[in-house]
């Protein structure tokens, strides 16, 4: 297949059936269930929420479903929605029951993506994380002679670079992508590297919403309380926190170190803890609602993400607007996310615990309520739910000019 680049077809915003009266109809597709945890589930929902409320363009969010067999009473291709909320319609692609795992269950989803696009006339599909969902929408709207964007999320662009069965399909999805979608301007850069993609490139942060968040506050015994939120994978960097969190306790001995978010059966960081000589000092909460978030963070005195590399964390913004005062490594978005020393402390120093330690006990002699008013009022200006919408839209419309 030839390189794909812009739209070079007729005015789709003009002749495009996928309208729903005046309103092109679109789709966000992402792998896995429609109503799943985790940042790109986050950020998916988030902005088909915003989309449809905006009015400019029916959504429809579509999940693959690769490794699952149908429900009983399911289809390939469902004739309707698993579901509608807000006006967004969501819908679950699998593979039939009979279908073997590998290769042929893949065919399979892609040729219902295929099928359910022409039966819904989307006009434009929107694929999160490259080489995955990304590979399925680009490859669904070349099938479909419509235009589609990749949407970068972070690991896509890092780790999948090195993985060779990842790989083809990242290379193959941004160079037919029509326009591409990054979280970071680091994202982008990498990218046009692999790619040479930067001409079709925007970078769009993630926002948030604060009405999809409970009110109140869950805090630990301890002071300060020291914390993070989100999956205890390895590039997050949790041990590093872990390994850091004696350092802090030589200044402040009360201290409690707070981890919200799941582990597996196999996780090494309890036994890391042990080692470290911390293990009566940590919580692990284990897996809590997204919802709840907040309520968690409120009860932090320092939030610190310590990863090894990211995308536009939304577990920085939901700290944010908690007004918990956040410390950080400076990778992915998170330079363009807040100012370092105004709102926000940044460890430029990645991988080291020593650094880590070091920042957040920085956070701790700084002022830090004036550190958390800046951040929110930044949460408030700057990363509104509408302005995502827009930045978004601005992308769509120039697809199908």
């Amino acid at each position: 297949m030839a390189e794909k680049g812009p739209w070079t077809g007729p005015p789709l915003l003009a002749t495009m059936s996928g309208m729903t009266r005046s309103r092109p109809r679109i789709a966000l597709v992402l792998r896995g269930e429609v109503n799943q945890s985790g940042g790109v589930g986050t950020s998916v929902l988030r902005l088909a929420r915003g989309l449809a409320a905006d009015g400019r363009f029916a959504v429809d969010v579509v999940g693959l479903r690769r490794r699952v067999p149908a429900p009983s009473d399911g289809a390939a291709v469902p004739g309707e929605p698993c579901e509608v909320e807000g006006g967004v319609c969501f819908f679950e692609l699998y593979p039939e029951e009979s279908t073997p795992p590998g290769p042929e269950s893949e065919l399979a989803v892609q040729q219902a993506l295929v099928d359910l696009v022409r039966r819904r006339h989307h006009a434009l599909l929107h694929g999160f994380y490259a080489s995955s969902a990304g590979y399925h929408a680009v490859w669904a709207a070349a099938e479909c002679e419509v235009p589609s964007v990749v949407g970068i999320r972070g690991n896509d662009i890092y780790g999948n670079v090195f993985d060779p069965s990842r790989l083809p399909r990242l290379q193959w999805a941004l160079a037919h992508a029509t326009r591409i979608v990054a979280v970071s301007s680091e994202a982008a850069r990498r990218a046009d590297i692999l790619a040479g993609c930067g001409p079709r490139t925007t970078v769009v942060l993630n926002s948030i919403a604060p009405a999809a968040y409970r009110a109140g506050t869950v805090r630990c015994p301890g002071s300060p309380v020291i914390g993070t939120l989100g999956r205890a994978a390895v590039k997050k960097g949790v041990h590093l926190l872990i390994r850091a969190f004696p350092m802090v306790l030589e200044r402040h001995p009360d201290a409690r170190l707070v981890l919200v978010g799941p582990l597996t059966e196999t996780s090494a960081l309890p036994d890391l803890a042990g080692v470290s000589g911390v293990s009566d000092r940590t919580v692990f909460t284990g897996a809590v609602p997204r919802e709840d978030a907040l309520r968690q963070l409120r009860g932090m005195d320092v939030f610190v993400l310590p990863s090894l590399h990211e995308g536009c964390p939304n577990a920085v913004l939901e700290a944010m607007l908690a007004g918990t005062p956040v410390v950080a490594t400076a990778v992915g978005a998170v330079p363009e996310m807040v100012v370092d020393g105004e709102e926000a402390v940044l460890v430029s120093e990645v991988g080291s615990p020593r650094a880590v330690a070091d920042g957040i006990l920085s956070m701790l002699a700084a002022d830090r309520e004036g550190i958390a008013e800046r951040a929110r009022e930044a949460v408030r200006t700057r990363f509104g739910l509408s302005r995502e919408v827009e930045e978004n839209v601005a992308v769509y419309r120039d697809c199908l000019a």
